[in-house]
């Protein structure tokens, strides 16, 4: 569960990148040269498919089962599996 939880925060976070790295080459002027039209060609797509991961685990619901299972908190009232041997006198 916890590896699901840090791929796609690593996803999101890739995702993110890509859309900063666009808007500082839309805000610095670069964005209308050859280089900065490839560059955000690119930035956009990497930055597409590594936030469709999150958006498919949203849409599937696996996001929604981890984040349900990190919250539930194990029963102290659950019996436990060999029951308790009492000493007959």
């Amino acid at each position: 569960m916890f590896e699901t939880i840090l791929l796609l925060a690593f996803c999101l976070l890739v995702g993110l990148i890509a859309l900063a790295v666009c808007v500082y080459l839309a805000v610095s002027g670069l964005l209308f040269t050859l280089d900065g039209l490839l560059l955000v060609l690119i930035c956009l797509t990497i930055g597409g498919i590594f936030v469709l991961n999150v958006a498919w685990s949203v849409y599937t619901g696996e996001l929604k089962k981890v984040l349900e299972h990190l919250r539930k908190k194990p029963d102290q009232s659950e019996p436990t599996s060999s029951p308790s041997v009492e000493s007959a006198s």
